[in-house]
């Protein structure tokens, strides 16, 4: 995913308080669909995204050191696609590989953040590498708002809850 700019990061977060609203399944549901169809595989990254033809929950689960691409439908929670992706480059690819192995899991990120966020969407989860340390990143529409939670991958603590502006 990267660094996105101002306006690529504007744009994505008025798609996902539109897309929050039409999804009948919520993003912690897409991972558990996406866990099922890849048996023994660690959910590293889940996000609704809006593409030209609606809206798909994209969930990269990694197994045998494979990094799959699980594209649920938020409506029917039914898996359209799964495919291997290439594997990120640089940051991305060492925190998804880290993740793998964390003993927090994605899930579990998500439980956490929802706490700091009573009544908000999740609408994406990462792993990011913060100065040498794994957390995952949660964000959720609240209201009008944009939340983000940041996770401890290892103890599961809540880092810092910030909206983004």
């Amino acid at each position: 995913m990267g660094r996105e700019s101002k306006e690529d990061e504007a744009k994505e977060h008025a798609d996902a308080k539109k897309a929050v609203v039409k999804a009948k399944i919520t993003l912690r549901e897409a991972v558990e669909i996406a866990l099922k169809k890849v048996p023994g595989g660690k959910a590293v990254e889940a996000e609704l995204e809006t593409e030209d033809d609606g809206i798909e929950y994209e969930v990269e689960v990694i197994v045998g050191g494979k990094h799959m691409e699980i594209e649920i439908d938020p409506t029917t929670g039914a898996v359209k696609e799964a495919k291997e992706e290439k594997a990120e480059e640089g940051e991305d690819e060492k925190a998804e590989e880290a993740a793998a192995k964390a003993p927090i899991t994605l899930l579990q990120a998500i439980d956490a953040a929802q706490k700091s966020v009573p009544g908000g969407k999740a609408f994406e989860a990462e792993a990011e590498m913060e100065n040498g340390k794994l957390i995952f990143e949660v964000e959720f529409v609240a209201g009008d708002k944009i939340m983000e939670v940041e996770v401890d991958a290892t103890s599961g603590e809540v880092l810092e809850v910030k909206e983004e502006k």
